[in-house]
């Protein structure tokens, strides 16, 4: 079986983004699937942790539209580059940016791993979209950052 291209990926996003259905974005996560987040505490596993993850995801907003600026594919990994326009769950019109990893084995997704800072959704609406900022260090100016790929964070 072939494993899901960036595009089965996408169009399986938009059906989450513009009509709440995650089973098409389920269905292509295998049963050891690990997913990743910096809006999930720990990591979720399979089909059902994906459709809990999708499913959080979409809740957080109003509206949402993911655009792609760069989609990279090969050898069982995909790499998406995108921005997200979007209406938070408080009706409050904010973007935020991030990088997903996926990787695929047998037909279907084993890992995926989104990247990017929470705490621009958080400034937006604090407490209205679920999304929360978790894990933070230390910038060089005194600022702080969030990273999403420590374990605190997953």
């Amino acid at each position: 079986m072939a494993s899901p291209s960036a595009e089965e990926f996408i169009a399986a996003l938009r059906r989450v983004e513009e009509d709440g259905d995650v089973e098409a974005m389920a269905a292509l996560y295998a049963g050891e699937a690990v997913l990743r987040s910096p809006s999930e505490h720990a990591s979720l596993t399979g089909p059902d942790g994906a459709r809990r993850f999708w499913t959080a995801y979409r809740q957080s907003f109003e509206q949402v539209h993911s655009r792609f600026h760069s989609v990279l594919e090969g050898d069982g990994r995909i790499m998406l580059e995108w921005t997200s326009d979007c209406r938070t769950a408080a009706g409050v019109d904010t973007s935020y940016s991030g990088v997903s990893c996926v990787e695929t084995r047998d037909g279907r997704i084993v890992r995926f791993q989104a990247y990017f800072d929470p705490a621009e959704l958080h400034a937006a609406a604090p407490v209205e979209t679920g999304m929360r900022p978790v894990g933070r260090a230390p910038l060089a100016d005194g600022g702080r950052a969030t990273h999403a790929g420590s374990d605190a964070s997953a």
